[in-house]
């Protein structure tokens, strides 16, 4: 059998409750310098993923507001949007999480994850056995693989 989600995986999780604030959320961002998290309930059951992403959606004006705005491309458009930023701090991850979530069982092959990452723009992917969390792929852990592993040594 070959390499699999399990063999690249990062175990040592980091991941969010959907009770959990998205300031929460954004330092959790910055400290462990990643771009989303898995959002869990109960004993570590997938329930949805929260990326920066998400985040900026959430805070950008919509449509209707930019075009009803005289000022969005001025300073003050930019004062409404850090207003908006901070309006949605102490709001749920629940609000803004994605709850469809695109994962992979720990048996997946690694070229499945690979074509699954590219075709999807997955940035971040868990990998999910019977509901829960067991760990998480992201890009780098491909150069990881392909440095440690040997395969590009010269």
């Amino acid at each position: 059998m070959g390499i699999t989600a399990l063999d690249i995986m990062q175990k040592d999780l980091t991941a969010l409750s959907k009770e959990d604030f998205i300031v929460d959320a954004v330092k959790m961002f910055y400290i462990h310098k990643v771009t989303g998290v898995p959002v869990i309930e109960g004993n570590w059951c997938l329930v949805g993923f929260i990326s920066e992403s998400d985040i900026i959606k959430a805070a950008l004006p919509t449509y209707l507001e930019t075009i009803t705005s005289s000022a969005f491309l001025d300073k003050e458009g930019e004062l409404g949007l850090f207003d908006k930023i901070h309006g949605i701090g102490f709001r749920k991850v629940e609000d803004f999480m994605t709850k469809e979530v695109i994962y992979v069982e720990p048996s997946a092959s690694l070229m499945s994850v690979a074509d699954l990452m590219i075709r999807k723009r997955i940035k971040r992917l868990p990998v999910v056995q019977n509901g829960k969390l067991m760990g998480i792929i992201d890009r780098s852990a491909f150069c990881e693989f392909l440095m440690e592993g040997g395969v590009l040594d010269e």
